[in-house]
């Protein structure tokens, strides 16, 4: 299912209002005030659906790595493994052979970089833990205002 059909993209913070505020809401109506231990599985079994979507809208997906991806990653890489090399060269003065080691270690930096950007864009492996990832700390946000509402309601009962 595309992005577009679950709904607008979300930035991090827009999903995490909106689950913290559905979650206040639902501890300020929660019923069973008396039982602490229960109010997390309660939390949990009521908020996992829509955390799940709305980590959906705000999680990019694997995707293939297109003419611009490349051209991006190429350039930030060779810039970033060029930095390094003409910083440590001018700042260390380094004789010839040390300057083809360092040189190596450039290409390297940036090799490594570039293959880091293909697979973070393109495995679905990766995409699916950004995923997970995402889903637990929207969960774990809002289960703590949810829990701050509800340990003052209880507490006001009390």
């Amino acid at each position: 299912m595309s992005k577009q059909a679950e709904g607008s993209v979300l930035k991090d913070g827009e999903a995490m209002d909106m689950l913290t505020d559905r979650a206040e809401r639902w501890a300020a109506k929660y019923k069973n005030l008396s039982d602490s231990e229960r109010w997390r599985s309660d939390y949990d079994e009521h908020f996992d659906a829509p955390a799940l979507q709305l980590a959906k809208r705000c999680t990019l997906e694997a995707r293939p790595f297109g003419v611009k991806d490349w051209i991006l990653a190429l350039v930030l890489w060779f810039l970033i493994g060029g930095t390094v090399f003409l910083a440590s060269n001018f700042l260390m003065q380094l004789e010839p052979t040390w300057q083809i080691v360092f040189a190596v270690f450039a290409v390297l930096i940036a090799v490594v970089g570039i293959m880091q950007s293909y697979l973070e864009t393109t495995s679905e492996r990766r995409a699916a833990k950004r995923l997970a990832g995402k889903k637990d700390w929207l969960l774990s946000v809002s289960r703590k205002a949810a829990m701050a509402t509800l340990s003052s309601r209880a507490g006001a009962t009390a």
